[in-house]
């Protein structure tokens, strides 16, 4: 089994979905392109008694009690995330935490082949320019 581990500290995978309501407060103390310094970071501090909370374009991490908690990133925060690290507003409002799906579960990850990909083109993917930065391979 394979252990996930930021700032030293376990990650596991969260068993349920959160709602964090993110208030104009939030939104006026926050920073854009910091994971740690988003309006939905400072929402879950704030609302949810977290350590510390990383709100990343497909993950979200939650710490408490000495370990962090991993979420998908619901698409409703991606878009304001996405607007706000550009310079635009961030709507406040009501925002999932999704819990992870179960084929994503840290032990159950496959290695990526490497080497010929028998004659197949490979897929070309888009990545999302001018925003925070991408955590790991999570």
């Amino acid at each position: 089994m394979r252990i996930q581990k930021l700032d030293g500290l376990p990650v596991v995978n969260a068993r349920k979905s959160l709602t964090v309501h993110v208030s104009l407060k939030d939104i006026k103390a926050a920073k854009g392109k910091d994971p740690g310094r988003c309006a939905a970071a400072l929402a879950c501090v704030r609302q949810l008694g977290a350590t510390e909370a990383r709100i990343h374009l497909g993950r979200s991490y939650v710490r408490y009690n000495g370990k962090w908690e991993r979420y998908t990133t619901s698409a409703s925060l991606r878009s304001e995330v996405v607007a706000f690290d550009r310079g635009g507003k961030f709507e406040p409002g009501e925002y999932k935490l999704l819990k992870m799906a179960p084929h994503r579960e840290m032990d159950k990850l496959r290695k990526r082949k490497t080497g010929p990909h028998n004659g197949k083109k490979k897929n070309s993917y888009h990545f999302t320019v001018g925003v925070r930065p991408v955590v790991g391979n999570a």
